[in-house]
């Protein structure tokens, strides 16, 4: 026995948003009724949260060789050559993707979409410490960054020298970037694997990254910058995150680095 049925709006039609009464009637051949009524709510959808965002966007990444990206094995490196000679056959970086700065500049716009965020690269393999403070002003005065990302001191462990002069060294960079209104933000030095430890031929400071890092840890408390603690972040132990060399971090190292500056960058400078 067919059935003619309707409602008050149409099946398929679209509803405004709020309370809809539908009312639904059928009747057959012998003209018997039957009726219902029902509700259709429509709730607008939750507005979207503003896209975080940064107080700053253009950083500085200031440092040696780890900085530049470079990886390197002990090829034409030999047991009887010093610090300083091996690092004159180092590769020079060409600022590899894996490069710190280039992994954390994708995860700064990976998240901060409604800005450009820019990590400038500035890593100069080989350099000591003392050459970094010389060549900083220069770079600032050039690259104009907010923020300086500052990573130098193993070439400087390697030779010996005190914790305590590297220390100055870097608070003398600190305080160039406080001095033009930048901020700066200072990572500590990486683990390293002991010379002849699995075919090292680099890690001429493992037994002094301990004690030069005390000496930057507390010069960064004593100005007031943030530390990015990238010893603490590997493990306090070159693991797999070191390459063979002992010295230079591998892929995985460098992205290690990466996400170590770019929480300190959320928790610092997101708004």
């Amino acid at each position: 026995m067919p059935i003619n049925s309707s409602c008050s709006v149409a099946s398929g039609s679209k509803f405004p948003i709020g309370s809809t009464v539908i009312k639904c009637t059928a009747e057959d051949a012998k003209h018997l009724t039957a009726s219902c009524e029902f509700e259709v709510q429509v709730h607008a959808a939750p507005p979207k949260p503003p896209a975080p965002q940064l107080s700053v966007a253009r950083f500085l990444a200031f440092g040696d060789s780890i900085t530049a990206g470079v990886t390197a094995t002990c090829a034409r490196v030999t047991p009887f050559m010093t610090f300083a000679e091996t690092m004159r056959v180092l590769p020079r970086a060409a600022d590899d993707p894996w490069a710190y700065p280039n992994v954390l500049q994708a995860q700064l716009r990976g998240r901060y979409t409604a800005q450009t965020p820019t990590v400038l690269n500035r890593g100069n393999p080989g350099e000591e410490l003392a050459d970094g403070a010389t060549r900083l002003p220069g770079v600032l005065t050039a690259d104009l960054p907010q923020v300086v990302l500052l990573q130098e001191g193993a070439n400087d462990v390697n030779q010996g020298h005190s914790p305590s002069t590297m220390a100055a060294a870097l608070r003398s960079m600190v305080r160039e970037a406080k001095g033009r209104g930048m901020q700066a933000f200072v990572g500590n030095l990486l683990p390293q694997r002991p010379l002849g430890v699995s075919g090292s031929c680099r890690g001429f400071g493992a037994d002094g990254v301990v004690a030069a890092n005390d000496q930057i840890r507390a010069m960064a408390a004593g100005e007031g910058v943030p530390l990015v603690d990238l010893f603490q972040t590997f493990g306090g132990a070159p693991g797999d995150l070191i390459g063979p060399d002992g010295l230079h971090p591998t892929e995985a190292g460098y992205a290690k680095i990466a996400d170590a500056f770019f929480a300190v960058i959320q928790q610092r400078l997101e708004n």
